[in-house]
């Protein structure tokens, strides 16, 4: 299984980063769906407000987290291990059908789409991951 880096962040790094993320929300507010840009190791900067309707967690339970410390870990290793690869390496969207778990314990299905953003030299910089519940509770 491949290693995701852990990035340990200063208090300014991750004011940095959080800054940087904030510049691509524009409408995200607005929309029903979860959305939350990561950075490139798959920790949270930014959570629309939907994400927070959704799932039931606080904005200070979700920054500085990654999804799968929230409410993910409802597949084996080999789907994560393939998720990353998609995203990580080859640089491409995913896209799955999921269950996630709210933080009351509840299961919700979901369509989770997860696309790369690339810098100009085609880095990582960040990857956006937008949600969208199909049952209100399973």
């Amino acid at each position: 299984m491949r290693q995701m880096r852990n990035k340990h962040y200063s208090i300014e790094d991750f004011s940095q980063a959080i800054q940087k993320a904030e510049e691509f929300k524009g409408g995200f507010d607005r929309i029903s769906d979860s959305v939350l840009i990561t950075d490139e190791d798959g920790v949270i900067l930014y959570a629309n407000d939907a994400t927070f309707e959704n799932t039931g967690f606080a904005r200070e339970d979700v920054l500085g987290r990654t999804p799968g410390e929230l409410w993910g870990n409802q597949k084996d290793d080999s789907f994560y291990e393939y998720m990353w690869e998609t995203i990580k390496i080859d640089k491409k969207p995913f896209e799955t059908v999921m269950t996630n778990k709210r933080k009351d314990g509840t299961y919700y299905g979901c369509n989770l789409k997860i696309y790369p953003i690339l810098d100009d030299n085609e880095e990582i910089t960040f990857f956006v991951g937008i949600t969208s519940n199909f049952t209100e509770t399973i």
